[in-house]
């Protein structure tokens, strides 16, 4: 299937008039999740679920959930100098699934921006540092090229956690938010 129009494409929380049925990755647990387990966890106040749509189709979905990561297993460039507490603050990518109808349409890179994108809306209102996620082996390549940097004392871990600095990215943004300003 070839690229998708992204400026055709909405994300919006899951909600009990959602269809979710339909929708099916190549991986059962992420299926699973989103079937049984995502509104009660939602409900619940630990995650919150939202879906990538195209034409009242579910082409993908993502879990956010808060977090920290500890700062020793940050690499240096990425720390905050004089730091004085033992975790930083983050955001979770807990699940990001596709529907296999629609793998290598950008759906991925869609939710992953659109997941970067939230955090520096977060970032504005509460303390967030740094995107966390544990991926899937298979995945580990996918999320360097945005790059999300391993966190080598779990590497050999079956899924291995990563994590995005966002404060580059921020600073990025912030100064685009500026030029357009002026």
């Amino acid at each position: 299937m070839k690229q998708l129009p992204l400026d055709e494409l909405c994300v919006e929380y899951l909600r009990e008039s959602h269809d979710i049925s339909f929708f099916s990755c190549s991986n059962e647990d992420l299926n699973d999740f989103l079937k049984s387990d995502a509104k009660k966890s939602q409900e619940d106040l630990i995650s919150r679920t939202y879906l990538c749509l195209w034409q009242n189709s579910i082409l993908g979905y993502l879990t956010l959930v808060t977090d920290t990561i500890e700062v020793k297993l940050i690499e240096k460039d990425d720390c905050v100098d004089g730091y004085p507490y033992p975790r930083y603050p983050s955001i979770k990518i807990a699940r990001l699934a596709v529907d296999e109808r629609f793998e290598g349409c950008g759906i991925g890179r869609f939710l992953l921006l659109w997941a970067t994108g939230k955090v520096y809306q977060l970032s504005n209102e509460v303390g967030c540092r740094y995107i966390t996620l544990d991926s899937k082996r298979e995945s580990l390549g996918f999320y360097e090229k945005f790059g999300f940097k391993l966190i080598m004392k779990y590497a050999s871990r079956n899924f291995p956690p990563m994590y995005l600095n966002m404060y580059p990215i921020v600073l990025q943004m912030r100064q685009e938010d500026s030029a357009s300003l002026t």
